[in-house]
C-alpha cells in the first residue's frame, strides 16, 4: 500500500516536472528569439491576426513602390506637355502677328519656317521617353507613337499602377487622345504653316482658332496628369504611414515582452528546481532513474 502511494506520487511528480520543463523551454525560446510564439498551435488566433497584419503591411510596401515609380513618368509627361504649351503660345504669337494687313508675303514665309520648326519639336515631344518607355504610346510602351506625318501607331489602352487597395494611376497615355483628341495639335501647326507659306490671311485666322483650341486641349491634359501625380504622391505617403502602423501592430502582437519573459523564466526555473528537490527528498532513488 505504501509502495503504491510512493509510486503514484513519483509518477505525478515526474509528470509535473515534464510539464514544467515544456513550459520553461517555451519561455526560454521566447527569450532567445524575442517572439511570443512561433507556431500556429501555440496561439492560433494571434497567429491568424499576425498573418493578416503581415499581408496588409506587405501590400502597403508594394503600393509605396508603385506610387514612387509612377511619379517619374507622370512628371516627365507633364514637363513634355509644358513645353508643348510653350510651342503653342509661340505659334499663336506668330498667327496674330502675321494675320494683319501689314504682314507681307516674305514675312509670312519666314514665319512659316519657324512654325515648321515648332512642328518638328512638337513631334519630338509627342515621342517623349521615360527610360526606354514612350510615354504617349499607351500600353505599347516600346513603340514610337507618332510618325513624321503625325500618324499614331501606339495603343489606345493606358497602363496603370496600383497605388492603393482600390486606386490606380496612369503611368503612360494614349497619345491619340492627347494630341488628336479634343483638338488636333499637329494639324493646327501644319495648317498654320501652310497658310503662312501660301500667304493666306484668312487661313492664318482660321489656324489661330485651331491653335487656341489645341492649346486648351493640352492644358486640360496637363490638369489630368497633375491629378494623377497628386494621387500617386498622396497614395504613396498614405501607404508608407499604414505600413508603419501595421508593422508596429504586428511587432506588438508577436514580440515577447523581455521583462515579462525573463521574470516568467525565472519563476518557472525556480518552480522546476523546487519540484526536483521535493522528488529527490521523497524518493530513495535518484530522479535520473525515472527520467
Amino acid at each position: 500500500m505504501i509502495r503504491a502511494t510512493r509510486t503514484g506520487f513519483l509518477e505525478l511528480s515526474l509528470n509535473r516536472v515534464a510539464s514544467q520543463k515544456l513550459d520553461l523551454s517555451k519561455v526560454q525560446n521566447q527569450a532567445v528569439t524575442g517572439l511570443a510564439f512561433q507556431r500556429a498551435s501555440e496561439a492560433p488566433v494571434a497567429m491568424a491576426v499576425a498573418q493578416g497584419l503581415n499581408s496588409v503591411a506587405l501590400d502597403q510596401d508594394v503600393y509605396v513602390a508603385n506610387a514612387a515609380s509612377a511619379v517619374g513618368p507622370l512628371t516627365t509627361a507633364d514637363e513634355a506637355l509644358a513645353r508643348v504649351s510653350d510651342l503653342m503660345v509661340r505659334a499663336r504669337e506668330l498667327s496674330v502677328a502675321m494675320a494683319g494687313d501689314t504682314a507681307t508675303a516674305d514675312m509670312r514665309t519666314i514665319a512659316a519656317v519657324e512654325v515648321r520648326a515648332l512642328g518638328e519639336e512638337l513631334l519630338g515631344l509627342a515621342n517623349t521617353r521615360y527610360g526606354d518607355r514612350y510615354l504617349f504610346s499607351g500600353t505599347t510602351w516600346n513603340t514610337e507613337p507618332f510618325a513624321a506625318d503625325g500618324t499614331y501607331s501606339g495603343s489606345t489602352d493606358e497602363p496603370e499602377a496600383r497605388v492603393a487597395e482600390s486606386r490606380y494611376v496612369r503611368t503612360a497615355f494614349d497619345g491619340s487622345q492627347v494630341f488628336n483628341g479634343a483638338a488636333d495639335v499637329f494639324a493646327s501647326i501644319d495648317d498654320l504653316a501652310t497658310a503662312l507659306e501660301t500667304n493666306d490671311a484668312t487661313g492664318i485666322g482660321t489656324a489661330l482658332t485651331d491653335v487656341d483650341s489645341a492649346s486648351r486641349a493640352i492644358v486640360n491634359v496637363r490638369g489630368e496628369i497633375g491629378l494623377e501625380t497628386l494621387a500617386a504622391e498622396d497614395a504613396g505617403e498614405l501607404a508608407e504611414s499604414l505600413s508603419v502602423v501595421y508593422n508596429e501592430r504586428l511587432s506588438v502582437l508577436v514580440t515577447a515582452d523581455p521583462v515579462e519573459t525573463y521574470t516568467r523564466m525565472n519563476e518557472l526555473q525556480s518552480a522546476y528546481e523546487a519540484t526536483l528537490q521535493v522528488i529527490a527528498s521523497a524518493s530513495s532513488k535518484s530522479l535520473l532513474d525515472y527520467l
